[in-house]
């Protein structure tokens, strides 16, 4: 299966990628992030360029640093793009106000936030109807229907679910367990599987689904599929 997914696509398509933390200044020392590498969207990137596709990357905090300057450069690529991955760990909430200078930590307490933009709902809205939307969701409990609304609200294609608690998070370069599900409510669900071949499953994918959403064609199941659900992920 590893072979098949380097093997070049006979149609280039153009892949825009996001990836890895976002950063929320609180002041000229310190911010607000999240436990993300990028390590995941790093293979997507590389399963992309080897199957002979155009990819634009935006990775994070390198290229942008905060939640609104990657929505609006996201916003500006989207149009471009035949397939959006978004692999981004976005901060969910930002400080009201930046400070200039550093705050001293007795008043650390008084630091107000607000909620930073739903990037991907905000994308929806430009979204055209031959394009593909890829996403990820790390949920503590109720995977499935956490999974199905955030498809609705983001109007995505596909989404890779991961559960998240204290002793097991998807961080860094270890195997992880991860269910993929579609928009008819399908579900994949890989075990201990590598982030480079996830990577290679979800470019896989990403063609099928757009060939189909092109030509009105019924989506094959691929090897990669069947050996998901049989638990070999």
């Amino acid at each position: 299966m590893g072979r098949s997914h380097k093997k070049r696509h006979k149609n280039r398509l153009r892949f825009l990628i996001a990836y890895g933390p976002t950063q929320e200044p609180i002041d000229p020392v310190r911010f607000i992030s999240n436990r993300s590498t990028g390590v995941m969207g790093k293979s997507l990137v590389t399963a992309a360029k080897s199957r002979g596709h155009h990819v634009e990357s935006v990775e994070c905090p390198k290229r942008v640093q905060t939640a609104r300057e990657l929505d609006r450069l996201m916003w500006d690529l989207l149009p471009a793009a035949d397939v959006l991955v978004m692999a981004a760990a976005v901060a969910d909430v930002r400080p009201a106000r930046v400070s200039g200078t550093k705050i001293k930590k007795n008043r650390l307490h008084g630091v107000r936030f607000v909620k930073n933009p739903d990037i991907l709902a905000h994308l929806a809205k430009r979204k055209k109807r031959n394009q593909v939307f890829i996403g990820f969701g790390l949920e503590s409990e109720n995977l499935a229907r956490n999974g199905a609304e955030k498809m609705r609200r983001k109007s995505l294609e596909l989404i890779a679910l991961q559960k998240v608690t204290k002793k097991n998070n998807p961080f860094g370069k270890k195997a992880i367990d991860v269910c993929l599900m579609d928009r008819a409510g399908k579900t994949a669900v890989y075990r201990s599987v590598a982030k480079d071949k996830l990577a290679g499953v979800l470019v896989g994918r990403a063609e099928e689904i757009f060939a189909s959403k092109n030509s009105g064609s019924t989506r094959p199941v691929t090897r990669a599929l069947l050996t998901a659900r049989t638990g070999h992920g």
